[in-house]
């Protein structure tokens, strides 16, 4: 049980320590995260134990979130582009 609690922490440390500074670009991030939800979707389908299934649902809810955190960026950022 630690271990997989731990791993569970490891992950969700992993995803947002790529959150965005304030050189990169927001759409290449979306670009990359979208791609990472692929992946992860693609490996939950040849998962037979679990624990690693509840893994992989909690980096998927991790990624998604990312997401959501980015599109809000990016609006957010579009609409102070039309403003100036």
């Amino acid at each position: 049980m630690v271990s997989s609690v731990k791993k569970i922490f490891e992950m969700f440390t992993e995803a947002f320590a790529s959150a965005p500074s304030k050189g990169d670009s927001v759409s290449a991030l979306l670009e990359t995260v979208k791609d990472e939800i692929r992946e992860i979707r693609a490996n939950m389908d040849q998962v037979n134990d679990d624990d690693v299934l509840d893994m992989y649902i909690y980096r998927l809810k991790a990624a998604e979130a990312q997401y959501r955190h980015l599109l809000k960026m990016a609006k957010e950022s579009g609409k102070q582009k039309k403003i100036g």
